[in-house]
């Protein structure tokens, strides 16, 4: 009859560490294996560790390693009676049958290590409750998921994968039909054909950077991308919102896809065809799978804790947006913590977070002031990033906006109100231009304030960069792509803005 455990008891297999240190003196292959797949702290008896020890400490020095070259390091280290001397250490060798068994024996090790930690992780939380003050319990709740999920990671370090393999996984992605792949694209549509071809759509595992200067259209291209998203591919979309309440965000979704102005939409100022409008867009919209956490506290932990739970909860989340990255807090209990740092534990974990669930993760973030403060040309580059160093190094994608009319006030030095080019116009009298040009070249109506945005993919660590150009109705809050007639037209008249 098996012992029952005593409520302290801890789980281990010393037969088990025995067989894997053993195994270690005997084959030079085997060696590889413990050492490559356990740590010293994995083995829970002293001795076993003592042993281990011993055996790196010989691996370390590229001298052999067997039961007598350990037995001369143990003494070196004063240890050999502490382990019980060369009678144990041909115990150890005696207790490996087959040696084709080791990765059996090391399964064995590596989980009840795993479990140990599992274990002590909870005692500690449950301490933790009982003896300090907790401030706040979501925060505390959060911590706590964070210091189990730790504890249940193992370091592994990963076989090499046979070219073959991996070539034959590259083959089967690239023959997976057309009709399987939304808008031609290899990963989640942007929804915008232009951005498409470019990036390819956004990747599981890329964290994508949207900067701009404050209100030029960051967060609505955000929205955007989340709702052409989760129309176009049925996926789960989660949004933190870490500025704007839920129902402001769900007022400037219902917007863009009722082209009603925002304005008459929150005044209730709506006439017949308006509130048909309002309410198509209010079914269609709730019948998306769109998720939004409006939480104002903006807690790192939380949005990774969240995330998690989530994606446990849907499997087939297709996308993540933040908005916005200067509101994340790291949560560190620091106060000597810089912005640039909790900037930088920020972008790690976020991008750390979309190679865990294997999920795409947009950022929203805003560009620093420098921009205002170059001359003529203010359109953004990657040194304009708001403490930069660490989102430019850690995103895969990153998208700056720019805006002509957002800088209607400055006018270029040669500014000749005779003269039709554009870039003689100041950005007010352009985009009346623009909104020309469109219905002209359309014949349709350019209803709303319209502004015309440059998106410029400048970072693309797996494609290409490039720009793309959309229509930004201010009004209601939706982007839309220009036609190449169009497209064409503009760059007759403007030959130096639009590549």
């Amino acid at each position: 009859m098996a012992r029952a455990k005593a409520p302290r008891d801890l789980p281990y297999n010393d037969q088990a560490e025995q067989a894997v240190l053993g195994s270690a003196l005997l084959s030079r292959e085997c060696l590889y294996n413990v050492l490559s797949a356990l740590e010293e702290q994995d083995f829970y008896l002293g001795k076993h560790q003592l042993i281990y020890r011993a055996i790196k400490n010989l691996f370390d020095k590229q001298s052999g390693v067997d039961v007598l070259t350990v037995t001369e390091e143990l003494m070196n280290m004063k240890e050999l009676e502490t382990i019980g001397g060369v009678e144990y250490l041909q115990q150890c060798s005696d207790a490996m049958v087959a040696l084709s068994s080791i990765d059996y024996y090391i399964n064995i090790v590596n989980d009840q290590a795993v479990l140990r930690r599992l274990i002590q992780s909870c005692r500690d939380i449950d301490y933790k409750f009982l003896n300090a003050e907790i401030d706040n319990v979501n925060d505390f709740i959060a911590e706590s998921e964070d210091v189990l999920k730790n504890a249940t990671e193992k370091r592994r370090v990963s076989a090499f994968k046979p070219i073959q393999n991996v070539a034959e996984a590259v083959k089967m992605s690239i023959e997976t039909p057309k009709e399987t792949k939304t808008d031609g694209v290899n990963g989640l549509t942007t929804g915008f054909d232009s951005l498409n071809r470019i990036t390819q759509g956004f990747h599981a595992g890329d964290m994508i950077i949207v900067a701009a200067r404050p209100s030029v259209g960051k967060t609505a291209l955000a929205l955007n991308f989340a709702y052409r998203a989760a129309n176009r591919t049925d996926k789960p979309v989660a949004i933190f919102s870490l500025e704007m309440p839920a129902e402001q965000l769900v007022t400037r979704l219902i917007g863009a896809e009722s082209s009603v102005s925002l304005s008459k939409i929150t005044t209730s100022n709506l006439n017949g065809v308006d509130r048909a409008k309002v309410a198509s867009a209010i079914s269609k919209i709730g019948s998306l799978p769109l998720f939004i956490d409006d939480s104002p506290n903006g807690k790192l932990m939380d949005i990774i804790a969240k995330s998690r739970k989530l994606q446990a909860n849907h499997p087939d989340l297709g996308l993540i947006i933040i908005d916005y990255l200067g509101l994340v807090s790291s949560g560190s209990s620091s106060r000597s913590d810089s912005r640039q740092e909790e900037v930088r534990k920020a972008s790690l974990a976020l991008k750390a977070l979309a190679r865990e669930l294997k999920v795409p993760v947009i950022v929203v973030s805003q560009l620093s002031r420098s921009v205002e403060q170059r001359g003529e040309n203010k359109r953004p580059i990657l040194s304009d990033l708001r403490d930069s160093g660490s989102i430019e190094q850690d995103a895969d994608v990153v998208m700056l906006l720019y805006r002509e009319d957002y800088y209607k006030d400055s006018k270029a030095p040669n500014g000749g109100a005779g003269d039709k080019k554009m870039k003689n116009l100041s950005g007010s009298e352009r985009f009346e231009m623009v909104k020309e040009q469109k219905e002209k070249i359309t014949g349709e109506s350019m209803v709303g304030d319209v502004s015309f945005v440059e998106v410029n993919v400048a970072k693309n660590r797996n494609g290409q960069t490039g720009k793309s150009y959309l229509f930004f109705y201010k009004s209601f809050g939706r982007f839309d792509e220009p036609s190449e007639e169009w497209l064409k037209q503009m760059r007759e008249i403007n030959q130096n803005s639009i590549d």
